[in-house]
């Protein structure tokens, strides 16, 4: 019988997706009756496709991928692997075509006054984060799962319908990173936002600020870690600014260092940035706890000489079970003072924790979305941190500087040249490379001597040695990665930092500020023009040991060679009796 129609292929992923929608449809019908409203599960769907399951829609009508980005999702759907996974609205391939539209534009180079922001320019009036909505302790597991998955979904669509218009960032969509969030603010005492120096008005959420001073009570201490990366006038000028914009803030530099260092100056910056922490927490705390046991072994830490990195803090440290559960805040329970921290991915909240125990305590990564749940480490018997979860709060800070930020993981970005380009009109690369200049005069006409994006990194691929197999030419993907994970970690002197604003206007007034000693002490006495020069130094003594290592070779290459030559070859004869018989 002839065929009517054509066969569509049915691909396992398919299938996979229509067997879990069928299992989501399931669990809507049992946890609720007939005529009451179904409850809603954190299946981690937006809000038109969860609509469309409980409504009783076809499966091949609800592909979540098509909306929602898990990232570094696991293939295995049969445990909790992506419980806390970090999950972003799907980039359209309109934005892609954008981005990709600039990689052969001439990059012309902002001002540093261009470099200047504020808050308000990341996080505009109307922004805000969702809340635990309102519960007692009359309300079951199933319906406060329910609330709080209603409350997260209208939220969503409140933010998407007002900023419509604007450009919106990518914000966490997965209801169990919230859940993480709500219930460190609940159990903290004292809060630590911590932040990028490099980057704090990004990274600094005004919205957050009012809701837990204004509302909850909390005292909220802003730490800029990886203050060592900027210059110690620019860090003195982010402190005079949050503490004119947000007065009840205390503001904190920080230096973890994460590795950039001798071990010796890792320890004893780490000893001089918790003592300040000491301080402000005192300020905030009072005499409700006391804090000297604490403050003493700090001071342990710092005078005491220690070789090899060797720890002398004995910590505390138990592994909070994921419950997120809301309780009602005690101050001070038990006489402890518990701190929580939060912040967005990458901006050093564990690498804090371990700088500030001395020693390795929490699992580090530069991938976001590391610390999967928050975990309690004692500091002393009375004073016990809490690290959270990264979180990418609502803002407008555009795709290519959340990359830059730590924000968003640069092995799932689909355009690193892109994000090239947008460093690159605010940074030197050439310069700070030191790349050589390169282009066919057939290739761009027109354009002049201006670098772009893409000759940027095949400039650097070629520097590097990275060619494509196939044909032979620079791999400028590869390259592009490689210098946007440049930028994340600060090095080759790729530090793109922005300014407070005005801070062009003041900034021999800030050079002279007294606090400029003060912040050189945190960051261990280096100035950034050493930090260069040691690693300018580190990479001509690899090459000048290799070089000598090769001349070594081939001298012993050449003293073989003249030992085989003094050497008498015997005959090549199979019988060795023939020999006797030649003799006689």
């Amino acid at each position: 019988m002839p065929q009517t129609h054509r066969s569509v292929a049915f691909s396992g992923k398919k299938k996979k997706e229509q067997l879990k929608a069928r299992r989501t449809r399931k669990v809507l019908v049992k946890s609720g009756e007939e005529n009451s409203h179904p409850p809603e599960v954190n299946t981690g769907l937006p809000s038109s496709a969860l609509s469309k399951l409980q409504e009783g829609g076809e499966a091949a009508g609800v592909n979540y991928l098509e909306e929602v980005e898990c990232v570094n999702h696991q293939p295995d759907t049969r445990s909790n692997a992506n419980r806390y996974n970090l999950k972003f609205r799907k980039e359209t391939q309109e934005e892609t075509r954008k981005r990709k539209a600039v990689h052969h534009m001439g990059i012309t180079l902002a001002s540093e006054s261009d470099l200047e922001a504020s808050t308000g320019q990341f996080y505009p009036s109307g922004l805000g984060y969702p809340a635990r909505p309102e519960w007692n302790k009359g309300m079951s597991k199933s319906t406060l799962d329910i609330s709080e998955n209603r409350h997260f979904r209208l939220f969503c669509e409140k933010l998407n319908r007002e900023f419509a218009g604007a450009d919106l960032s990518l914000y966490e969509l997965n209801l169990e990173t919230w859940r993480q969030l709500w219930r460190v603010t609940e159990m903290s005492d004292v809060l630590l936002v911590i932040v990028d120096a490099r980057f704090p008005v990004a990274h600094f959420p005004p919205y957050l600020y009012h809701h837990l001073t204004e509302e909850e009570g909390r005292g909220i201490i802003l730490i800029l870690n990886k203050c060592d990366l900027l210059p110690p006038e620019l860090v003195v000028a982010w402190e005079y600014y949050f503490h004119h914009t947000f007065p009840k803030l205390l503001v904190v530099p920080f230096s973890s260092l994460e590795g950039r260092r001798h071990p010796r100056g890792r320890l004893q910056m780490a000893a001089e940035s918790s003592l300040r922490l000491v301080e402000a927490c005192q300020q905030l705390v009072g005499d409700s706890v006391d804090l000297t046991q604490w403050r003493k072994k700090i001071e342990e830490e710092r005078d005491v000489e220690l070789e090899g990195g060797v720890e002398t803090i004995e910590d505390i440290q138990q592994e909070e079970p994921p419950s997120t559960l809301p309780e009602v805040h005690q101050h001070y329970k038990d006489g402890i003072l518990t701190v929580g921290t939060i912040g967005h991915p990458n901006v050093g909240k564990s690498s804090l924790i371990n700088a500030l125990m001395g020693k390795k305590v929490v699992s580090v990564s530069k991938t976001p979305g590391h610390t999967k749940h928050f975990q309690t480490i004692f500091l002393t018997k009375n004073v016990k941190l809490c690290d959270c979860p990264g979180l990418v709060f609502p803002s407008t800070v555009t795709k290519p500087l959340q990359v830059i930020l730590g924000s968003y993981p640069i092995s799932q970005v689909r355009d690193p040249i892109g994000v090239v380009h947008y460093v690159a009109t605010r940074l030197d690369i050439p310069s700070c490379l030191g790349l050589d200049y390169f282009r066919e005069p057939r290739d761009s006409p027109g354009k002049g001597d201006k670098w772009t994006a893409f000759e940027i990194c095949e400039a650097w691929a070629r520097k590097r040695g990275y060619f494509i197999r196939s044909r032979g030419g620079p791999d400028a993907f590869r390259a592009a990665n490689e210098l946007l994970r440049f930028c994340l970690n600060g090095q080759k002197s790729l530090v793109l930092y922005l300014r407070p604003p005005g801070y062009i206007s003041e900034k021999e007034k800030f050079k002279s500020d007294p606090r400029v000693e003060d912040i050189k002490l945190i960051q261990g006495s280096v100035c950034l023009e050493k930090t260069a020069l040691e690693e300018e130094e580190e990479e001509a003594e690899k090459v000048q040991e290799e070089e000598e290592e090769n001349s070594e070779e081939e001298d012993n290459d050449e003293e073989s060679d003249d030992t085989e030559e003094r050497k008498l070859p015997l005959p090549n004869v199979q019988n060795k009796f023939s020999l006797l018989v030649e003799d006689e």
